[in-house]
């Protein structure tokens, strides 16, 4: 039997973790009228962590910084651990370009820009992708990826860049590959379910996760489906399903029912897999999800859920090295001993990479001394490390700059928009898309 995803039925796969926060009224403008009973935190606790102080004497240091010369995938690289990148002096804006229609109500974009040498590509809230020179911004190409027979509607649309093709996932169920140069289609192929986020790539093959709580391995030739790898079935998927990270033949996937999968990347044999499962306090922390992308840096994964769970594992054999009380929807920058993860209740943390012990925390929008925090304080998206400093952007148009040694911020980069979107750094440059379609660059 063949299964039809129009706009309505796509929204709603989405919008299903969603639909209880008070935060969103309906994704479709409906209002509800106020459920009775007590109200939890979405959140739960404010601050289960705590700064070790016998780690006080310990500095935090980043490796040099290295020149990055493209980021072709969501995360940087197939691990997601791009490191240290160059980024040098005081940021500016240099340009400024729209590439379409932003996050709404009824809308959302699901990744950021991906950048090979020579072009910078990002796609927006209806499926439309752009290529950009991402030296002035001049715009190169736009593809509506859409089939003529639904172009009502898209949530979003992810690409990877390989060689001379940009290859992009869609909220339509399709997977196409575009040509570099121009954006013509080259060809295009159904998907079992939706896709949310950006595909990931290794040898020719293409690692899709869907809305169905599935991995999908298609043929980067033609879309021809290669393995299909289901995780456990869940009542709620969360809007963006992470990338999957790869290190050689093994594919690491998070699952919106807080599995975490060690796959060969050529027939899909589960390898390991871990539970990230829910804490039963209530709130947020009880959905298990895997949000934020996982990385996988010198043979070992990092990788947090929705269910107030960080741990870091063995790449080969899956076991637990190490496992912190700490939740996050975005994804950890690790670099040198140290890991930088946005937690769920808005701190920036530092943990040691070998330990998970904490060294600081840094809450990113405090509320006032005395007062709780406000469900309309800012969020922040993944961590960048570039320039000696962490760059952290947030939805009220700021990036904070924070100085990794103190856990202390040090200066603020205004931006044009909201940025809920992983950015990027190539060539010194850094990349952000902001939720109203801006897509910008700013260099030192």
């Amino acid at each position: 039997m063949t299964r039809s995803y129009g706009r309505r039925g796509v929204l709603l796969g989405g919008a299903a973790l969603l639909a209880g926060c008070d935060t969103i009224d309906n994704i479709f403008g409906e209002k509800k009228r106020p459920l009775q009973g007590e109200r939890l935190p979405v959140l739960g606790s404010r601050r289960s962590l705590e700064a070790d102080p016998a780690l006080a004497g310990r500095a935090v240091t980043l490796p040099e910084p290295a020149p990055i010369a493209s980021w072709p995938v969501i995360g940087g690289n197939a691990a997601h651990a791009p490191g240290h990148a160059l980024l040098e002096g005081n940021l500016r804006e240099v340009w400024r370009s729209g590439f379409g229609s932003g996050t709404g109500r009824r809308q959302r974009m699901v990744a950021g820009p991906v950048l090979s040498a020579d072009l910078a590509v990002v796609g927006d809230a209806f499926g439309i992708v752009s290529g950009f020179d991402p030296a002035t911004g001049a715009q190169r190409w736009r593809r509506d990826t859409r089939p003529e027979e639904d172009d009502a509607g898209n949530i979003g649309a992810g690409s990877v860049i390989d060689g001379n093709t940009v290859y992009v996932t869609t909220g339509l169920a399709e997977v196409l590959a575009l040509d570099v140069a121009t954006g013509e289609i080259r060809w295009r192929a159904r998907l079992p379910a939706p896709a949310r986020g950006g595909p990931a790539f290794a040898a020719g093959r293409l690692f899709v996760p869907t809305i169905e709580n599935q991995l999908v391995a298609v043929s980067a030739e033609d879309g021809r489906r290669l393995w299909t790898h289901r995780a456990p079935p869940t009542p709620a998927v969360p809007f963006g399903l992470p990338t999957p990270a790869i290190e050689g033949e093994t594919v690491v996937a998070g699952f919106a029912s807080g599995e975490l999968t060690g796959l060969r990347a050529t027939d899909g044999r589960v390898l390991w897999s871990e539970g990230l499962g829910g804490s039963g306090r209530g709130g947020l922390s009880d959905f298990s999800g895997i949000r934020g992308l996982p990385v996988i840096h010198e043979d070992w994964v990092f990788a947090s859920s929705l269910a107030g769970t960080t741990l870091a594992l063995d790449l080969r054999s899956g076991r637990r090295i190490w496992e912190r009380n700490l939740g996050s929807t975005e994804t950890p920058a690790v670099a040198g001993d140290w890991l930088f993860l946005v937690s769920q209740t808005g701190d920036l943390v530092a943990l040691g990479r070998g330990d998970g012990r904490v060294r600081w925390i840094l809450p990113l929008d405090p509320a006032p001394a005395g007062e709780e925090k406000d469900w309309q304080a800012a969020s922040f998206t993944a961590p960048i490390l570039a320039g000696g400093r962490i760059i952290v952007p947030g939805s009220k148009g700021q990036a904070l700059l924070v100085d990794p040694a103190a856990g202390v911020v040090t200066g603020q980069l205004r931006l044009p928009g909201g940025v809920t979107l992983p950015g990027a750094v190539v060539n010194s440059t850094l990349y952000l898309a902001t939720d109203d379609a801006s897509l910008v660059a700013y260099r030192g």
